[in-house]
């Protein structure tokens, strides 16, 4: 009887182990296979690439204004600095990208005591920046500047 009792107690004891294995695995799967739809959720590409840009180039001087939001972050100097309540000072800020990766904006760039000097054009059709990726925050369109010149300007200057 006693010989039963302990065959009983282990065959218990292993199946709980396999149950507790087996729905450890299938979590983990399960956390897995989440993370690998939200990786494949954003990697879909929002932006035109049949955007062209227009023939006219330009100088801009812009500052970087941060939102609590996903929008366009840069507005130009002059238009940050007209308090005019009539015009709808989101629709003045736009997206700007780099000609090539050595435009990037470099690390110790700061919103608060730099702005930018950039030579580029715009695209034709509001958009986002070539090869922006779809996020979790739906984002507006917006104009787009290219820029193939770049220099880092402090503000107070």
């Amino acid at each position: 009887m006693m010989n039963l009792i302990v065959k009983i107690f282990i065959l218990s004891v292993t199946s709980n182990l396999l149950v507790c294995c087996g729905q450890t695995r299938r979590n983990v799967q399960i956390k897995q296979d989440s993370q690998n739809q939200t990786d494949q959720k954003y990697t879909k590409v929002i932006s035109d690439s049949t955007n062209k840009l227009t023939d006219k180039m330009e100088q801009l001087e812009v500052e970087y204004t941060v939102w609590g939001f996903a929008c366009p972050n840069w507005i130009q100097s002059k238009d940050n600095q007209n308090n005019d309540s009539t015009v709808n000072y989101l629709s003045l800020h736009f997206y700007i990208e780099p000609a090539s990766k050595s435009l990037e904006l470099p690390a110790n760039f700061d919103p608060e005591k730099h702005k930018l000097k950039i030579k580029g054009k715009f695209y034709e059709k509001e958009d986002y920046p070539q090869g922006t990726v779809e996020i979790e925050e739906p984002m507006p369109k917006a104009k787009v500047f290219r820029y193939v010149e770049l220099k880092i300007l402090n503000k107070n200057d």
